[in-house]
């Protein structure tokens, strides 16, 4: 049970901003962590819902708005993905070899490639974020849960291409399976309650996330011969980027459609 929660408290010093003293990390901490990742995604999803509902009172421009929704997620989790997504994006700009690729994950300065494509990105999520429907908001804070747990099962579950920090979570083949079940339940539970919420935002958006989990896979295998941490971080922020992104998309088609129609 010691290391259950220690695995909580760890989970929520390295995922988040929130505080809960500091542990060693080693194995026996952090075996059973990836189990609650995608809590602290539940509590961003929550704060999201909740912004939703206060925003149109206080604020009374949709950019500001879009601003607060693309960096509460960033803002609460303390950053922990983007490094990550740095150092892959990184590498994949470099189109070097793959063992080059793999030497520029384990470096720790950033390129200047990986800082244009991410301010680029960031000018990208707030545009989506900026034109959502509020009624896509409630189905879109699941995503923030369906990333992360995402995140834990390819990190317990796919072939690591180097030794990294992905090692720390494995534990023994207990816990491991322990961790693989929990992290099914929140995926199940997640499909569910967006479909429940609203379907014609929920399919898009799984769409989304099956579209950002594919190009994960092709990058992680085709680029780097297997996962990292830091490739792992990486589909976080593409899976939050692609979620939104095929939902607008959608939305647009349709009310696209309807004026044809009607027309």
């Amino acid at each position: 049970m010691k290391q259950v929660w220690n695995s909580f408290r760890l989970a929520f010093s390295m995922y988040s901003v929130f505080p809960s003293g500091q542990l060693e990390k080693n194995r026996k901490n952090m075996k059973y962590i990836l189990a609650f990742v995608p809590i602290i995604g539940a509590i961003i999803g929550l704060l999201l819902y909740g912004w939703m509902i206060i925003s149109p009172y206080l604020i009374d421009k949709d950019l500001l708005g879009a601003v607060v929704c693309v960096m509460m997620p960033i803002m609460l989790s303390g950053g922990a993905f983007l490094d990550g997504f740095f150092r892959t994006v990184d590498a994949l700009s470099s189109h070097q070899p793959q063992e080059g690729k793999l030497e520029i994950l384990r470096d720790s300065h950033s390129g200047y490639f990986s800082l244009i494509i991410s301010v680029s990105y960031f000018f990208v999520v707030v545009g989506l974020w900026s034109e959502m429907p509020l009624n896509s908001w409630p189905v879109l804070a699941f995503g923030f849960v369906i990333s992360r747990t995402l995140y834990g099962l390819s990190i317990l579950r796919f072939k690591h291409s180097q030794k990294s920090k992905c090692s720390f979570y494995m534990g023994d083949g207990r816990s491991r399976t322990v961790v693989t079940v929990i992290l099914i339940i929140y995926l199940i539970a997640c499909i569910a309650g967006m479909l429940w919420v609203n379907l014609e935002v929920a399919i898009p958006c799984l769409v989304g996330v099956a579209l950002a989990f594919a190009y994960y896979c092709y990058v992680a295998f085709k680029h780097f011969g297997g996962i990292t941490e830091d490739i792992a971080a990486f589909f976080v922020h593409v899976c939050e980027i692609a979620m939104p992104l095929v939902v607008l998309m959608t939305n647009i088609l349709t009310s696209m459609d309807i004026a044809n129609y009607v027309y």
